[in-house]
């Protein structure tokens, strides 16, 4: 099961309203909304560090949280050498790209 924007047939991005962890699950969780196209659990999410720099990493599951006002899609990131990159970092009114596979690791990747 994903989770999808309107249109299906765009590259599929996702923006990022919060950031957080789960230490008792060890989960990285990007709360937000799917802007485009579709994801599903096994995706990489491309989450933009600075300029220069993302960190690539894959999707472990999707839930949903409730907050005032509305809800969240969340993906939920196993604990992973990408998650001390993402630690500390303010990643939260960020739009990233989600991609299918292992070809998304460039030279800008982490």
């Amino acid at each position: 099961m994903g989770v999808s924007s309107e249109r299906v047939d765009a590259v599929p991005k996702f923006y990022i309203r919060a950031a957080f962890e789960i230490p008792t699950r060890q989960l990285f969780v990007l709360a937000g909304s799917v802007t485009e196209g579709e994801i599903k659990a096994g995706m990489l999410v491309h989450v933009p560090i600075n300029s220069q720099m993302v960190v690539v990493t894959r999707i472990d599951s999707i839930e949903f949280a409730h907050r005032e006002g509305g809800e969240d899609v969340c993906l939920c990131l196993r604990e992973g050498p990408e998650m001390k990159a993402l630690r500390g970092i303010d990643v939260t009114d960020e739009l990233c790209e989600v991609t299918l596979g292992d070809e998304a690791h460039g030279s800008n990747a982490i």
